[in-house]
């Protein structure tokens, strides 16, 4: 028997949950940042050995890195990369000036003084929320007070009471949370919420790909099999999704694949015959065997779980990977997947 925490991130995060007082827990923050990341609105620190996006969600987030976050939130990091800006700041890094630039001639964005923006310096919960409410185009001094953001955040739904006078501790991962809470918000006297604002502006999450979630169908000592389907919503199915590499705990793993749906039948039919019983995975367009040492990736892990009051080491999969769509486009996806194992079984 296995046991599953979570399937890929990016597919997880319902927005329509509602969450009580408190920071979201930390796989929701983890959850949001790959939503965003994979809309191009949040991006990672660095990479990891394996090319994935570190979020560093347990890091301060800068006044540069809040306004940049609210361009994007706006979709018009396009506009603001392609034009010429004029501030008076003599401290903003080159990276950051398209974004502070845009903020500030767009009235959105001021500095800590006449030539100072401060960049690196830390934002608040409060300026944060001012900049998400900006975007959904509140004006601060009319609408809300700058200092006190979270009321009009709270009567909006963006934010339930996790944030007030006393927050002192504000990270990366309230950052992501807080965005993709704002993403089903309305916008300014008007219906259309600020997902279908960015949507109009060419930014949805997985826009033109095809959408899928995983199933883990064997668990057996040093091997996994994961069968790959498109979600119902999904607008288009891959033609082909081949596995490219893999690790375990970054420890790599050896791949059997079946790419194709097509293929993905004659190993259902393989199967059947060996086991004198009727095995089918009639949705799927990819079926993927992954083998490693699980002791070894047991003992490098650096998160456990409790369940039933046994303590689990997690076994992080990492894959990249290369989908074909029916137009012969290929989409380069990075995959995590998170499980631990209490467990065997399965017959593939």
């Amino acid at each position: 028997m296995k046991q599953w925490i979570s399937l890929l991130l990016a597919l997880v995060l319902s927005l329509a949950l509602a969450l009580p007082a408190g920071a979201a827990p930390p796989e929701q923050e983890e959850a949001a940042a790959w939503q965003l990341y994979y809309m191009g609105l949040f991006q990672g620190t660095d990479t990891d050995a394996e090319g994935f996006p570190v979020f560093s969600l347990d890091r301060s987030p800068t006044r540069a890195q809040g306004v940049t976050m609210l361009v994007r939130l706006l979709g018009q990091e396009e506009d603001a990369l392609a034009g010429t800006w004029t501030t008076p700041f003599q401290d903003v890094p080159d990276w950051a000036a398209p974004y502070v630039g845009y903020a500030y001639e767009k009235g959105l964005t001021n500095g800590k003084s006449e030539t100072r923006f401060d960049p690196d310096s830390t934002i608040r919960a409060s300026e944060y929320l001012t900049f998400v409410l900006r975007a959904l185009g509140y004006v601060s001094g009319t609408d809300f007070a700058w200092d006190s953001a979270w009321t009009l955040s709270d009567k909006l739904g963006i934010t339930h009471g996790e944030y007030n006078a006393s927050t002192t501790s504000f990270d990366r991962g309230d950052v992501a949370w807080i965005s993709v809470r704002a993403l089903p918000a309305p916008c300014k006297d008007s219906e259309q919420t600020l997902e279908e604002l960015l949507a109009d502006r060419g930014i949805q999450y997985n826009a033109g790909r095809c959408t899928w979630e995983e199933e883990c169908v064997t668990c057996q000592k040093d091997k996994m099999v994961f069968s790959l389907t498109p979600t119902r919503e999904s607008k288009e199915v891959y033609t082909s999704f081949e596995v490219t590499s893999a690790t375990a705990n970054g420890l790599p793993c050896e791949i059997e694949q079946y790419p194709t749906a097509a293929k993905v039948k004659e190993q259902c039919q393989k199967i059947s015959r060996k086991e004198d019983q009727t095995v089918t995975l009639p949705d799927a367009f990819s079926l993927v065997y992954l083998r490693y040492d699980e002791a070894a990736a047991k003992e490098a892990a650096t998160e456990t779980v409790t369940a039933n009051l046994v303590t689990y080491p997690v076994i992080t999969f990492k894959l990249h990977c290369t989908g074909t769509l029916p137009d012969g486009s290929q989409v380069e996806e990075l995959v995590r997947l998170d499980y631990y194992i209490d467990g065997y079984d399965g017959i593939f």
